[in-house]
Parts: structure tokens; sequence; C-alpha cells
């Protein structure tokens, strides 16, 4: 997926999904996130102000846009976060820093 970065957390968060349609979906929204996909279900979290979630189902996906002067990559326009099930976002969204 170019254009997105994942932290070791939100890889530890697809791996625990396991195989099936639920990531199949995820890896299809990170693709169109990295695409530039305008129809996404995306919107900023209110009080976490460079965060953003994108809705895929059950699952949120949490990311921010990265600033030039930390990307190695000039394509990199995204950092992923986490991917929770739903019920695990507030918890999720708390230990963002």
């Amino acid at each position: 997926m170019r254009g997105i970065v994942l932290s070791r957390r939100a890889e530890r968060d697809l791996r625990r999904i396991g195989a099936g349609a639920d990531l199949a979906r995820l890896r299809t929204a990170l693709e169109a996130l990295a695409g530039g996909a305008a129809n996404l279900d995306a919107k900023p979290l209110a009080g976490f102000t460079p965060w953003h979630r994108l809705r895929v189902g059950d699952y949120r996906i949490l990311y921010r846009t990265i600033d030039r002067g930390e990307a190695a990559d000039a394509d990199v326009r995204w950092v992923v976060a986490r991917v929770v099930h739903r019920r695990d976002l507030d918890r999720a969204v708390s230990t963002l820093s």
C-alpha cells in the first residue's frame, strides 16, 4: 500500500483480525485511502485534532496525515495508528499520542 505507513500496533491489529472477509475489506479501504478516494466514510475525531477515523463495517481505522519531515519517502501521506473493532474505539482513541 503505497502512500500509507502502518504503525507496529496497526500491523498487530490486522494480524489479530486474521484472514477472511473483514481483513479483505480493511485492506481494500486502506488501498482506497492511499489512492485518495473521495467516497470514504472518514471523519475527524472530536477532541483529537490531527486524527481521523475511517469506518469499515464493524472496524475503525485510526489515521492522521503525515508531516513531510516525518516521512523518508515523499509518497507517504498517511500514518495508520490502530485498526480496532468499534466496541474498542474509545479505549484506542485514548491511547493516541
